[in-house]
């Protein structure tokens, strides 16, 4: 069974230079993710804002090496990896947003959009989580994730609810422009959701993050080229 996008609370919202303000109480809408698994967040960040951090990720992404891992910021390009669980394709971009562990300027670049999300994160998940590991060596990681043109895509998984207890998605491109195909979908009491043409530039989704999600093929027909930045991006905040 799927659903119309209209059936999920979408509540208006901005960005005032250091946080985002939204139309109803943090609180309220956390109630409600915990309750009903999902909401969005329609105009969260300026697309003027965000379109400087695309351009400026995309160009790393392009000049700088790929690595598997790194305890620095670092970025993994993945192509359905044989060793992964769950199948994927995508280009992850993260970042660590402490001193020593990020280039200054990629640092300032997108650190107002991710502690905007953090306190975001904190204030509608009931969470306390930072940058830094706390004292069970948790602590938030920004990234960046483009799924490109061409088949990018992730399935089905669940998280468990804790300690993140809400997702968040920020929307860093625009369907029609960047891509034309494809996006965020749920699962909630067996009900799907997509969210492939409601989720815009700025936009921010909010789930509960133990429902199933998954990304649906971006522009498939396409030929994949890691070398182009179509494709749909998002930013997200994991917290382990």
């Amino acid at each position: 069974m799927s659903a119309r996008p209209s059936d999920v609370l979408t509540i208006e919202a901005s960005f005032d230079g250091t946080g985002v303000t939204t139309a109803l109480p943090l609180a309220d809408i956390g109630d409600h993710v915990m309750r009903n698994g999902l909401a969005l967040l329609k105009g969260a960040f300026p697309a003027a804002l965000l379109q400087p951090v695309l351009d400026g990720v995309f160009t790393w992404g392009q000049e700088s090496a790929p690595q598997r891992e790194s305890e620095n910021s670092f970025h993994r390009i993945d192509e359905r990896p044989p060793q992964s669980q769950c199948p994927h394709t995508f280009h992850a971009h993260n970042f660590q947003l402490r001193p020593g562990r990020i280039e200054a300027e990629m640092d300032a670049l997108i650190r107002p959009i991710f502690s905007a999300m953090r306190d975001l994160q904190n204030s509608v998940g009931g969470t306390n989580a930072q940058f830094e590991p706390d004292a069970e060596m948790r602590f938030l990681r920004p990234q960046v994730i483009q799924y490109p043109s061409g088949g990018g895509f992730f399935d089905e998984h669940v998280h468990p609810l804790e300690p993140q207890r809400v997702g968040l998605i920020t929307g860093l491109s625009e369907k029609g422009r960047d891509f034309n195909e494809g996006g965020t979908c749920f699962r909630v009491d067996g009900v799907e959701y997509s969210f492939e043409d409601t989720h815009a530039m700025g936009d921010i989704i909010l789930f509960r993050y133990d429902i199933p999600h998954w990304i649906s093929p971006i522009d498939e027909s396409e030929s994949l080229d890691w070398t182009r930045k179509a494709g749909r991006w998002t930013m997200v905040l994991p917290y382990y």
